[in-house]
């Protein structure tokens, strides 16, 4: 009974001592190596030309790197803008210039008497909708089953993205029009450019229930609006999806979807209800997770997901999902996904252990540093791993690469997925 209550105890402490011993190592290691000190670098030798400045915009040279991603200041005609992450300066630009051409359909003749006539309808009917809101609510939709269906989520419903517009406002059907809009400029309906949707809100309100299409008013542009810098992303039957469909009919398309991959009701709830995530970074993951219908524990993604606390790691695990995606298709089946600290990797059938981050340029710091021995402790607590392999969106400093190596990974620059989000 002795030998038995000792080698318990044992079972119970080695690892606790174990983990202790690791990150006493590591912070030694930490503490014994060179960092990169500076979080400074410059736009103009680490963007392609197209992006640090256009016929809409320009980047300020100055660009903060936090360690992981870099933070870039806009200036444009319209107003300065803050991206954080090169992928979202990219779709930033695009929708910069998609503004551009915003304006010059506004000032078109061919769009100005598409107003005639009904502006004054116009003026009554937002009238109506502060002095009246019920009955003009109930007179727009009545008669459609269909309508009526997305009017009671989407004025009952408290999983409302903070992205999308008001439930009065969908309800109405002025969100189609908006919808459209964005399909045919090519930009993120729910992108959160305030500049672009404030642009973008304009537009839509005054050609709201107007009877030209979108289609021909876009022809009534006069001339071109400069060099564009392409962020067209997916495929054409996504972007139709998001300009035909409703928010809570997303919502509604991704329950379905996670219970199918047996992710447990009160998981799949708790997702949903995730203000964070606009629309589409909500339902392009659950889509991602989709088109992986043979990988076990896609659950594990979703934990994660549903402790989204803020718009930055929204977007980050948006793309981290897409590139789980290109991973799979491209590279190696995915054979399952693992809980691996605040998120979740994937494990392959051969038994490597694949951490996709889409980050710009990941930098060695006495933080990155602190992350990446734990990230490797949590690794070696994985069974049958026989390789790591971290994928990078950006690139390692030298310092980064070599530290990370020492620790037994193999790093892949330039592991991007599929750019996220303007539509075709």
């Amino acid at each position: 009974m002795m030998k038995k209550s000792r080698l318990t105890v044992m079972n119970r402490v080695l690892p606790s001592l174990l983990l202790a011993a690791a990150l006493i190592t590591g912070s030694a290691y930490a503490r014994n190596v060179q960092f990169d000190e500076d979080n400074t670098l410059q736009a103009g030798r680490i963007l392609p030309p197209e992006l640090v400045s256009g016929p809409n915009h320009t980047v300020k040279q100055l660009v903060i790197n936090d360690g992981y991603l870099n933070i870039y200041t806009i200036e444009s005609p319209f107003g300065q803008l803050k991206a954080v992450s090169t992928t979202q300066l990219r779709q930033y630009v695009h929708e910069l210039n998609a503004v551009r051409r915003m304006e010059l359909l506004s000032n078109s003749s061919e769009f100005q008497s598409g107003l005639k006539g009904k502006v004054e309808d116009v003026a009554k009917g937002a009238k109506n909708l502060v002095l009246n809101p019920v009955d003009t609510l109930t007179g727009s939709v009545s008669g459609i089953a269909a309508v009526f269906g997305r009017v009671g989520e989407a004025v009952t419903s408290r999983s409302t993205s903070e992205a999308e517009d008001s439930r009065l406002e969908g309800a109405i059907g002025f969100s189609k029009t908006k919808r459209d809009y964005a399909y045919e400029f090519k930009v993120d309906v729910y992108s959160r450019n305030q500049i672009m949707q404030d642009r973008l809100n304009k537009l839509s309100w005054s050609q709201y229930g107007g009877s030209l299409t979108t289609s021909a008013l876009l022809m009534a542009i006069p001339g071109g609006v400069g060099t564009a810098v392409s962020f067209a992303g997916g495929n054409e039957l996504m972007n139709k999806v998001y300009r035909d469909t409703p928010p809570n009919e997303l919502r509604n398309r991704s329950r379905t979807k996670l219970k199918a991959m047996r992710v447990s009701a009160d998981v799949i709830d708790l997702y949903i209800r995730n203000r964070v995530f606009t629309p589409r970074e909500q339902n392009d993951i659950v889509e991602a997770l989709a088109g992986m219908p043979n990988t076990m524990d896609r659950a594990e993604f979703i934990k994660f997901a549903v402790l989204t606390e803020n718009a930055d790691i929204a977007y980050f695990r948006w793309r981290q999902a897409d590139m789980y995606l290109n991973y799979h298709r491209t590279v190696a089946p995915i054979a399952r996904f693992v809980p691996f600290g605040i998120t979740a990797a994937a494990l392959t059938k051969n038994g490597a252990l694949v951490f996709n981050v889409p980050i710009d340029y990941f930098r060695w710091t006495p933080q990155t540093s602190e992350f990446a021995i734990r990230v490797n402790e949590l690794a070696g607590r994985i069974p049958g791993v026989r390789a790591k392999h971290l994928r990078i969106e950006g690139s390692a400093s030298p310092q980064a690469r070599k530290s990370l190596e020492q620790l037994g990974w193999k790093v892949f620059e330039g592991a991007a997925g599929n750019p996220p989000a303007a539509t075709k």
